[in-house]
Protein backbone atom coordinates (compact mmCIF):
# COMPACT_ATOMS: atom_id res chain seq x y z
CA UNK A 1 0.00 0.00 0.00
CA UNK A 2 1.02 3.72 -1.15
CA UNK A 3 -0.44 6.81 -0.20
CA UNK A 4 0.23 9.67 -2.73
CA UNK A 5 1.10 13.01 -0.63
CA UNK A 6 0.72 16.52 -1.23
CA UNK A 7 2.56 19.20 0.62
CA UNK A 8 2.83 23.15 -1.04
CA UNK A 9 1.58 26.68 -0.06
CA UNK A 10 -2.16 27.81 -0.45
CA UNK A 11 -2.91 31.58 -0.27
CA UNK A 12 -5.88 32.62 -0.38
CA UNK A 13 -7.66 29.34 -1.40
CA UNK A 14 -8.29 26.13 0.39
CA UNK A 15 -9.90 22.97 -0.38
CA UNK A 16 -7.47 21.57 -3.23
CA UNK A 17 -8.88 18.58 -4.71
CA UNK A 18 -8.24 16.82 -8.33
CA UNK A 19 -11.81 17.21 -10.81
CA UNK A 20 -12.86 13.73 -10.12
CA UNK A 21 -16.45 12.36 -11.23
CA UNK A 22 -17.45 9.18 -12.70
CA UNK A 23 -18.26 11.45 -15.60
CA UNK A 24 -15.32 13.24 -15.66
CA UNK A 25 -12.74 11.17 -13.96
CA UNK A 26 -9.41 12.44 -13.37
CA UNK A 27 -6.36 10.67 -14.38
CA UNK A 28 -3.78 9.89 -12.19
CA UNK A 29 -0.55 10.11 -14.02
CA UNK A 30 2.81 8.09 -12.69
CA UNK A 31 6.11 6.23 -12.99
CA UNK A 32 5.58 2.80 -12.33
CA UNK A 33 8.54 0.25 -11.25
CA UNK A 34 8.17 -3.57 -11.49
CA UNK A 35 9.62 -5.08 -7.07
CA UNK A 36 10.19 -8.11 -9.21
CA UNK A 37 12.97 -6.95 -11.07
CA UNK A 38 13.42 -2.90 -10.39
CA UNK A 39 12.64 -2.56 -13.74
CA UNK A 40 11.40 1.16 -14.56
CA UNK A 41 9.08 1.88 -16.88
CA UNK A 42 10.75 4.79 -19.05
CA UNK A 43 7.02 6.11 -20.25
CA UNK A 44 4.17 7.85 -17.94
CA UNK A 45 0.87 5.35 -17.52
CA UNK A 46 -2.21 7.12 -16.33
CA UNK A 47 -5.13 5.90 -14.80
CA UNK A 48 -8.41 6.34 -12.97
CA UNK A 49 -10.89 5.32 -9.67
CA UNK A 50 -13.51 4.00 -11.76
CA UNK A 51 -12.29 2.14 -14.60
CA UNK A 52 -11.46 -1.23 -14.00
CA UNK A 53 -9.69 -3.95 -15.56
CA UNK A 54 -9.46 -7.37 -15.38
CA UNK A 55 -6.52 -9.41 -14.10
CA UNK A 56 -4.65 -12.35 -15.83
CA UNK A 57 -5.37 -15.46 -14.72
CA UNK A 58 -8.64 -14.37 -13.55
CA UNK A 59 -7.94 -12.71 -9.83
CA UNK A 60 -9.93 -10.49 -10.34
CA UNK A 61 -9.86 -6.77 -11.44
CA UNK A 62 -8.12 -3.50 -10.73
CA UNK A 63 -7.76 0.06 -11.63
CA UNK A 64 -4.32 -0.87 -13.34
CA UNK A 65 -2.96 -3.88 -14.95
CA UNK A 66 1.02 -3.82 -16.39
CA UNK A 67 3.15 -6.24 -17.62
CA UNK A 68 6.81 -5.73 -17.20
CA UNK A 69 8.56 -6.07 -20.38
CA UNK A 70 11.80 -7.22 -18.79
CA UNK A 71 10.04 -10.14 -16.56
CA UNK A 72 7.16 -10.15 -17.96
CA UNK A 73 5.08 -10.73 -14.75
CA UNK A 74 1.73 -8.83 -14.71
CA UNK A 75 1.26 -6.49 -11.83
CA UNK A 76 -2.19 -4.09 -10.52
CA UNK A 77 -3.00 -1.46 -8.59
CA UNK A 78 -6.61 0.18 -7.39
CA UNK A 79 -6.78 3.06 -5.67
CA UNK A 80 -8.71 2.57 -2.29
CA UNK A 81 -9.34 6.10 -0.93
CA UNK A 82 -9.41 9.28 -1.71
CA UNK A 83 -8.93 11.54 -3.47
CA UNK A 84 -9.21 14.16 -0.26
CA UNK A 85 -9.18 17.58 0.24
CA UNK A 86 -6.17 19.49 0.56
CA UNK A 87 -6.61 22.03 3.19
CA UNK A 88 -4.45 25.44 3.60
CA UNK A 89 -3.23 25.00 6.50
CA UNK A 90 -1.70 21.61 5.58
CA UNK A 91 1.41 22.36 4.17
CA UNK A 92 3.75 21.22 7.22
CA UNK A 93 2.33 17.90 7.45
CA UNK A 94 1.53 17.25 4.21
CA UNK A 95 -2.25 15.50 3.27
CA UNK A 96 -2.87 12.11 1.56
CA UNK A 97 -4.44 12.43 -1.55
CA UNK A 98 -4.67 9.23 -2.41
CA UNK A 99 -4.42 5.41 -1.36
CA UNK A 100 -3.07 3.11 -3.81
CA UNK A 101 -3.13 -0.98 -3.25
CA UNK A 102 0.11 -2.13 -5.15
CA UNK A 103 0.61 -5.58 -5.99
CA UNK A 104 3.71 -6.40 -7.51
CA UNK A 105 4.95 -2.53 -8.53
CA UNK A 106 5.60 0.58 -6.96
CA UNK A 107 4.86 4.11 -7.88
CA UNK A 108 8.09 6.41 -8.12
CA UNK A 109 6.67 9.68 -9.73
CA UNK A 110 3.72 11.28 -9.83
CA UNK A 111 2.51 14.46 -12.58
CA UNK A 112 0.26 16.26 -11.58
CA UNK A 113 -1.56 16.77 -15.48
CA UNK A 114 -5.51 16.94 -15.67
CA UNK A 115 -7.98 19.77 -13.61
CA UNK A 116 -7.68 20.75 -9.81
CA UNK A 117 -10.46 22.26 -7.87
CA UNK A 118 -9.98 25.12 -4.74
CA UNK A 119 -12.27 28.17 -3.21
CA UNK A 120 -11.11 31.12 -1.62
CA UNK A 121 -10.94 31.00 1.59
CA UNK A 122 -12.64 34.13 2.51
CA UNK A 123 -14.77 34.78 -0.29
CA UNK A 124 -15.52 30.88 -0.81
CA UNK A 125 -14.92 31.95 -4.79
CA UNK A 126 -15.10 28.74 -6.89
CA UNK A 127 -11.58 28.24 -9.09
CA UNK A 128 -11.52 25.54 -11.39
CA UNK A 129 -9.62 24.55 -14.37
CA UNK A 130 -6.63 24.30 -12.10
CA UNK A 131 -3.24 23.61 -13.73
CA UNK A 132 -1.06 22.44 -10.76
CA UNK A 133 1.81 20.51 -13.98
CA UNK A 134 4.39 23.96 -14.00
CA UNK A 135 4.63 23.50 -10.03
CA UNK A 136 2.54 26.56 -9.20
CA UNK A 137 -0.42 28.52 -10.36
CA UNK A 138 -1.79 32.13 -9.84
CA UNK A 139 -4.97 34.05 -9.90
CA UNK A 140 -6.97 36.77 -8.85
CA UNK A 141 -9.98 35.92 -6.26
CA UNK A 142 -12.87 39.61 -7.52
CA UNK A 143 -14.61 39.18 -4.12
CA UNK A 144 -11.70 39.12 -1.68
CA UNK A 145 -9.96 41.43 -4.42
CA UNK A 146 -6.94 40.19 -3.86
CA UNK A 147 -4.25 37.39 -5.85
CA UNK A 148 -4.53 33.85 -4.55
CA UNK A 149 -1.53 31.23 -5.20
CA UNK A 150 -0.47 27.41 -5.14
CA UNK A 151 2.98 27.39 -4.64
CA UNK A 152 5.59 24.93 -3.45
CA UNK A 153 4.26 22.12 -4.90
CA UNK A 154 5.80 19.09 -3.38
CA UNK A 155 4.84 15.31 -4.26
CA UNK A 156 5.82 12.32 -2.29
CA UNK A 157 4.95 8.25 -1.77
CA UNK A 158 4.47 6.97 1.51
CA UNK A 159 4.05 3.68 2.14
CA UNK A 160 1.19 2.43 4.43
CA UNK A 161 1.31 0.34 7.45
CA UNK A 162 -0.66 -2.38 6.80
CA UNK A 163 -0.72 -3.65 10.48
CA UNK A 164 -4.47 -1.83 10.85
CA UNK A 165 -5.20 -2.98 7.86
CA UNK A 166 -4.57 -6.65 8.47
CA UNK A 167 -5.64 -6.67 12.43
CA UNK A 168 -9.24 -5.43 10.65
CA UNK A 169 -9.22 -8.53 8.92
CA UNK A 170 -8.48 -11.29 11.72
CA UNK A 171 -11.27 -13.85 10.80
CA UNK A 172 -11.75 -12.86 7.07
CA UNK A 173 -10.41 -14.32 4.06
CA UNK A 174 -7.25 -13.14 2.33
CA UNK A 175 -5.09 -13.89 -0.57
CA UNK A 176 -1.61 -13.71 -0.13
CA UNK A 177 0.79 -13.65 -3.19
CA UNK A 178 4.48 -14.76 -2.96
CA UNK A 179 7.53 -13.33 -4.36
CA UNK A 180 7.85 -16.63 -6.66
CA UNK A 181 7.01 -19.04 -8.61
CA UNK A 182 3.10 -17.51 -9.13
CA UNK A 183 2.38 -19.03 -5.80
CA UNK A 184 -0.84 -17.76 -3.70
CA UNK A 185 -2.37 -18.45 -0.67
CA UNK A 186 -6.34 -17.91 0.14
CA UNK A 187 -7.40 -18.80 3.82
CA UNK A 188 -8.73 -17.27 6.73
CA UNK A 189 -6.55 -14.71 8.75
CA UNK A 190 -6.15 -16.27 11.74
CA UNK A 191 -3.66 -14.17 13.34
CA UNK A 192 -0.41 -11.74 12.79
CA UNK A 193 2.54 -11.22 15.37
CA UNK A 194 4.99 -7.83 15.67
CA UNK A 195 7.17 -9.13 12.88
CA UNK A 196 3.80 -9.25 10.24
CA UNK A 197 4.65 -12.64 9.62
CA UNK A 198 0.88 -13.71 9.51
CA UNK A 199 -0.97 -16.81 10.27
CA UNK A 200 -4.05 -18.35 7.96
CA UNK A 201 -6.70 -20.81 8.45
CA UNK A 202 -8.27 -23.58 5.91
CA UNK A 203 -5.85 -22.15 3.69
CA UNK A 204 -5.34 -23.46 -0.23
CA UNK A 205 -2.63 -22.73 -2.16
CA UNK A 206 -3.11 -22.06 -5.87
CA UNK A 207 0.03 -22.10 -8.36
CA UNK A 208 -0.65 -20.01 -12.01
CA UNK A 209 -4.11 -20.06 -10.71
CA UNK A 210 -4.54 -23.65 -10.62
CA UNK A 211 -5.84 -25.12 -7.31
CA UNK A 212 -3.23 -27.16 -5.67
CA UNK A 213 -4.92 -28.61 -2.61
CA UNK A 214 -5.96 -27.65 0.94
CA UNK A 215 -2.64 -27.23 3.52
CA UNK A 216 -5.10 -26.11 6.91
CA UNK A 217 -3.03 -24.10 9.15
CA UNK A 218 -0.07 -22.40 7.34
CA UNK A 219 2.30 -19.41 8.51
CA UNK A 220 3.87 -17.14 6.01
CA UNK A 221 6.89 -15.11 7.01
CA UNK A 222 6.53 -11.37 5.86
CA UNK A 223 9.52 -11.56 3.79
CA UNK A 224 8.33 -14.00 1.06
CA UNK A 225 4.92 -11.85 0.28
CA UNK A 226 4.59 -9.44 -2.80
CA UNK A 227 1.33 -8.92 -1.84
CA UNK A 228 -1.88 -9.68 -0.10
CA UNK A 229 -5.90 -8.42 -0.32
CA UNK A 230 -9.01 -9.37 0.86
CA UNK A 231 -10.18 -12.42 -0.80
CA UNK A 232 -13.96 -10.95 -1.57
CA UNK A 233 -11.79 -8.27 -4.04
CA UNK A 234 -9.97 -11.13 -5.87
CA UNK A 235 -11.37 -13.90 -7.80
CA UNK A 236 -9.68 -17.20 -7.57
CA UNK A 237 -10.13 -19.80 -10.96
CA UNK A 238 -8.62 -22.55 -11.33
CA UNK A 239 -7.40 -22.67 -14.65
CA UNK A 240 -7.98 -26.68 -15.52
CA UNK A 241 -11.19 -25.98 -15.53
CA UNK A 242 -11.61 -23.24 -17.69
Amino acid sequence: MLSLVLSAELSGVTDLRPKDTEEEPYYFTFKVQCTSCRETHPNWVSFNRFEQHEIPGSRGEANFVWKCKLCQKTHSASITAGPNVYEADEKRTGKKVIEIDCRGLEFTEFKADGEWEAKGVESSTPFTGIDLSEGEWYDYDEKAGDEVSIKEINWQFNPVNPRPFLQARVGTELVIRLKWGQTEYKGKLESIDSYMNVLLRDTEEFIDGKNTGTLGLVLIRCNNILWMGSADSVEMTDLGLR
